[in-house]
């Protein structure tokens, strides 16, 4: 346990995953809740952690976690749909404390099932029509876009992702496949941005991008049911690729039509 170079790959790990949440946050709080909500949804915790275990693990059990971190999923649309709930009159420590809540409530019995990836794909697509159609009830009318970037809270965010990276990667073995991909799949990423939206820009700005991450955490869904499918038949890199690929395009038509909505919006104000 005291090995150096498990601890250099321990580094290598966070400070990797660390810098990728970084970017992606700012870029995300650059563009507004309804665009920003839908970028967040880059599998940019799952890719670099699933990634790192296919080094360490066989495709089989990287398979296996994807399909677990598929189910975990659709815990976290439960956390997003508590979260939009509670952050209009809340705090923003007691709401993400309600969203975990609730994902831990649903990600327990999840767990227990057997983690086959076109039932949790399908799994996935019936929470996610829930929980938006639910949504649309809580979140609120038209808010400002953001303008500054809190640096320090968004380290803090990439710092905690890439410390959840590295020890479930390199934990791996003992956690066990399912178990390794639903702790990653936890939302501790929009866990961190999610109290600094709300701090910086109030409830209804962080209500509306976790309103809008119902529907981009599609492209995570995207992105752990093609490598659960693909490893098994495809080699690893390709697998992984094709998988991170579908997930990005995923990303790029829903930011697509959600950016066509605000014009649309704007258009009839």
């Amino acid at each position: 346990m005291t090995d150096p170079a498990v601890w250099s790959e321990f580094a290598v790990r966070m400070a990797g995953t660390a810098f990728i949440v970084v970017m992606i946050s700012w870029i995300a709080a650059r563009l507004g809740p309804s665009i920003g909500g839908v970028v967040v949804g880059l599998p940019i915790v799952l890719a670099p952690g699933l990634g790192f275990m296919l080094f360490d693990q066989s495709p089989e059990f990287v398979s296996q976690a994807s399909a677990g971190a598929l189910f975990s999923l659709c815990a976290t649309q439960a956390f997003l749909l508590a979260f939009v709930a509670l952050a209009r009159g809340n705090g923003p420590f007691r709401s993400v404390a309600g969203g975990a809540l609730a994902w831990l409530m649903l990600a327990l019995p999840l767990g227990m099932m057997p983690h086959n990836p076109l039932v949790g794909a399908v799994l996935f697509a019936i929470v996610t029509l829930l929980a938006r159609r639910l949504g649309r009830r809580l979140i609120s009318g038209q808010v400002t876009r953001t303008a500054g970037t809190n640096w320090g809270l968004l380290v803090l965010r990439g710092l905690l992702a890439g410390l959840l990276v590295g020890a479930v990667t390199l934990g791996a073995s003992a956690l066990g496949a399912g178990f390794s991909g639903a702790i990653m799949a936890f939302p501790i990423g929009f866990t961190v941005i999610a109290i600094s939206l709300h701090l910086d820009h109030g409830g209804d700005f962080a209500g509306q991008t976790a309103y809008a991450g119902l529907n981009g955490l599609s492209s995570l869904a995207t992105f752990c049911f093609c490598l659960a499918l693909f490893l098994v038949h495809l080699p690893a890199g390709l697998a992984f690729a094709v998988a991170l690929a579908a997930s990005v395009l995923a990303t790029v038509i829903m930011a697509v039509i959600a950016g066509r909505k605000g014009r649309s919006s704007h258009g009839q104000a």
